[in-house]
């Protein structure tokens, strides 16, 4: 999974000013590079977290961690070499930090205490390791039920020519033989740099699988969420389960199960979309998060298209589209999960003096009709097109003549994408249309309209034949 975090411009100005606090000159290319704080931002490290630092030298992120951590928090911070400890106790000192513990560690031990943190970073230090296997193998019982293992570390391209070159491949292989799954890859948060997101494996058992099983586990999570006041991470809920007593692994299974549930379960999706739909938009793509103009392959495929009739947008989002599409003359539809993304696609309409139609709901609960629509628009909408049943329902909604347009992106084996993102295989798209006219189809690696890296992306143009044959 890739993952970014846009930084603005009151962000920077906070990291910059709390560097400057607790930075020493030596370390100020470092901490231009791999800011501690955006490191903690993403991480979602808070007061009262227990930290383990695998390497931590000098201490250039152990005081940050400290200060985020508070009183309340503790880190503790080992490295191999006694002179960097002391020079680490005494800089902690200076700085008032108390919640320092240092361990003098062992290269392929990190002497952590037991089931004890909730996340161990490692910072410029894991390609330089010998052994990780023990190294890793050694921290795994340090960590709680919900703890996870942080390695930011150079990208290839800018590593040392003497030290190991890290990529998604060989950490992941080194993480699985040690017990641990890589969880996420954070590459596009810093410029020369990757954040590997590790977890403690989980047996895959049957139950992981039952729908019903796994939506029950959903609904314990929602309810919970209802009381949760204010700490609402999966960490809280873990939290919450263990002081219930419930098992370690039992906890992980059920976070393992959650995590993924997020882009699938349609509250889940409302949780991700709401809140974005409540920012102010810039126009601006890296502060927004996503881009506001409509759709460019849709753009272009209206060209070839009369416009009127009915259209449907699925997974509309805050409008871009249909509004677009309203401007051309089309009567609009407009379906998603996010009650804010719809409202303010209906203002947006009303200011623009246009009319469109808003429905929440789920690709599952909506009535696509029986020939009901002259143009179906699917731009990244996450819609399960690869599932026979949903592709059926949606053939047979679009009246004859009539247009489907399509963008999403490919399926990346390197990196997959979360299941609930339906991602399509190469080529898979045009085998499941082949009863319609294809009149455009690229699949093409493009900037997509949520910004990240380049990604491999299916654009098509399909028509309904009139006479029931392609």
């Amino acid at each position: 999974m890739f993952c970014s975090i846009s930084l603005l411009a009151q962000d920077a100005d906070r990291i910059s000013s709390s560097i400057n606090l607790l930075a020493e000159p030596h370390e100020t290319r470092a901490n231009e590079i791999q800011p501690p704080e955006l490191v903690m931002d993403i991480l979602n490290i808070r007061p009262g977290m227990i930290i383990g630092e695998v390497g931590a030298g000098h201490g250039r992120l152990t005081v940050h961690l400290a200060a985020r951590v508070g009183e309340k928090g503790k880190v503790y911070a080992n490295d191999i070499d006694q002179e960097a400890i002391n020079y680490l106790k005494t800089r902690c000192q200076r700085h008032g930090l108390i919640n320092v513990e240092t361990i003098l560690s062992l290269p392929d031990d990190a002497l952590f205490p037991q089931n004890t943190l909730d996340l161990v970073v490692m910072a410029y230090v894991y390609h330089h390791v010998d052994n990780p296997l023990s190294l890793l193998k050694s921290i795994l019982p340090s960590l709680k039920p919900w703890g996870m293992v942080a390695l930011a570390e150079p990208k290839p391209d800018h590593v040392e020519d003497y030290a190991k070159k890290l990529t998604q491949s060989s950490v992941g292989e080194e993480a699985l033989a040690a017990g641990f799954t890589l969880d996420a890859v954070i590459e596009d948060s810093f410029q020369f740099d990757n954040l590997f997101i590790l977890r403690p494996s989980v047996p895959d058992v049957p139950e992981s699988h039952d729908r019903q099983k796994v939506r029950a586990l959903w609904l314990d999570y929602l309810e919970w969420l209802k009381t949760a006041q204010g700490r609402t991470s999966f960490r809280d809920y873990a939290v919450n389960l263990d002081a219930k007593g419930i098992s370690g692994p039992e906890i992980r299974r059920r976070l393992q199960i959650l995590r993924g549930q997020v882009t699938e379960q349609p509250e889940g999706i409302e949780m991700i979309y709401d809140p974005l739909y409540s920012k102010p938009l810039t126009g601006d793509l890296e502060k927004d998060g996503f881009k506001t103009a409509p759709n460019a392959f849709l753009v272009e495929a209206m060209k070839s298209i009369k416009p009127g009739g009915q259209a449907l947008d699925v997974g509309s989002g805050m409008g871009r589209n249909a509004i677009y599409l309203a401007g051309l003359g089309w009567n609009v539809t407009g379906i998603d999960l996010s009650a804010q993304g719809l409202a303010v696609m209906q203002t947006n309409a009303d200011k623009a003096g246009l009319k469109v139609s808003t429905i929440k709901t789920s690709y599952e609960d909506f009535d696509f009709g029986k020939e009901n629509w002259d143009l179906i628009a699917m731009i990244l909408s996450w819609a399960p097109v690869e599932e026979a049943d949903f592709l059926a329902r949606l053939k047979e909604s679009i009246r004859p003549g009539g247009f489907v347009v399509f963008e999403h992106v490919i399926q990346r084996p390197e990196s997959p994408f979360p299941p609930g993102v339906h991602s399509l295989a190469a080529d898979e798209l045009r085998e499941l249309f082949l009863d319609f006219e294809i009149l455009i189809y690229r699949e093409v690696e493009d900037y997509g309209d949520w910004g990240g890296p380049p990604a491999h992306h299916v654009r098509m143009l399909a028509r309904k034949p009139i006479n029931g044959s392609a």
